[in-house]
């Protein structure tokens, strides 16, 4: 009995003690090293999920933006940073017309994509451990524009865009299949994804001027897109992203004297500069791009061949060296066609 009314009195006094201060207490556990840990934790982690918004929906400003000499960049270890590595592709098609001179709407579509290690895009970059399974990026873009004439061979054309894409890891699509063709819940794989809508527009300045002897096509655009995560996308990606562009393409074509199907061939000359001005730059780890090259292009169009009422009039067949800052090299093959 002694020693118990020696517990309750023991007790007592300390509950009638008055408490350390409030300042000697939040010191004390600001210097715990367990704590300390775990908030250097918390930030890692919020940093990590900040790129993660950020360099996808980064990627995704690369491929959004049309250009006018599309084409596929594959981006490897040493040319820009280990960062990257070990693989970055990139690519991007499509086409752009006006209507008639009558009607002088301008239409635009693209599709580009990406594939990339999520280790820098998605786990934040500071992962050492290499993740089995890359991610997979697809946007399409539409437009439509008009031609307003200010001279005889030049034109203002302002533009309005949209876009929607989709980002996935490896597993995910796999997951997906799987789901189509057993019916089966397998959301542990496929919840890895992104779903992407862009609104934004451009301002384009076009300098034809065609003649027999020679053909010219120069384009000044500038393009910004705001990109936005939607629909069932993990909260943990959500986010924004605006890409800007300012774009130089240029192409010059001569005939080369000899013919094909009953036409003159040309030689062609094709180059185009782009400067990243928005949030895509920091992604793709360069600022500015040049893509110079050359080919030969041949008329179809006394043939009729046509696909879905659409004539095919001709065909150009390049190839490109690009360059960028950073190291950055590659060459690609590429076909065109004119409807």
């Amino acid at each position: 009995m002694r020693r118990l009314a020696t517990l309750w009195l023991a007790l007592l006094a300390a509950l009638a003690a008055p408490p350390p201060a409030a300042a000697q207490l939040t010191g004390d556990f600001l210097r715990d090293p367990l704590t300390t840990q775990v908030a250097e934790r918390l930030t890692g982690l919020r940093e990590q999920q900040q790129a993660r918004r950020g360099g996808v929906l980064g990627l995704f400003g690369y491929n959004a933006i049309p250009d006018g000499s599309t084409n596929a960049v594959e981006i490897t270890r040493g040319q820009v940073s280990s960062a990257l590595s070990p693989t970055l592709q990139l690519g991007q098609t499509g086409f752009g017309f006006t209507v008639s001179e009558a009607f002088p709407l301008f239409l635009e579509t693209y599709i580009g994509y990406a594939r990339y290690d999520p280790r820098i895009f998605v786990g934040g970059g500071d992962e050492s451990r290499r993740l089995p399974l890359r991610w997979n990026n697809v946007i399409g873009t539409v437009g439509v524009g008009y031609d307003i004439r200010l001279a005889e061979y030049l034109w203002l054309r302002p533009i309005i865009n949209g876009s929607l894409g989709y980002a996935a890891s490896d597993a995910s699509i796999f997951g997906a299949f799987i789901n189509w063709r057993r019916q089966t819940d397998v959301s542990f794989l496929t919840d890895k994804h992104m779903n992407v809508y862009g609104l934004g527009g451009a301002m384009m300045l076009a300098y034809y001027d065609y003649t027999p002897a020679r053909n010219i096509d120069v384009e000044l655009r500038y393009s910004e897109m705001r990109l936005q995560t939607f629909g069932d996308t993990p909260e943990a990606v959500r986010g924004s992203s605006t890409a800007r562009t300012l774009g130089l393409w240029a192409r010059y074509r001569w005939p080369m004297g000899v013919e094909a199907f009953g036409r003159p061939m040309r030689w062609v000359l094709d180059g185009s500069g782009s400067l990243y001005l928005g949030q895509q730059r920091e992604s793709l780890g360069f600022g500015w791009a040049v893509k110079v090259g050359g080919g030969i292009e041949f008329d179809v169009g006394r043939h009729e061949i046509a696909v879905a009422g659409i004539n095919l009039s001709r065909v150009r067949l390049i190839a490109r060296y690009f360059y960028g800052d950073g190291g950055v090299t590659g060459t690609s093959v590429g076909i065109g066609m004119s409807f």
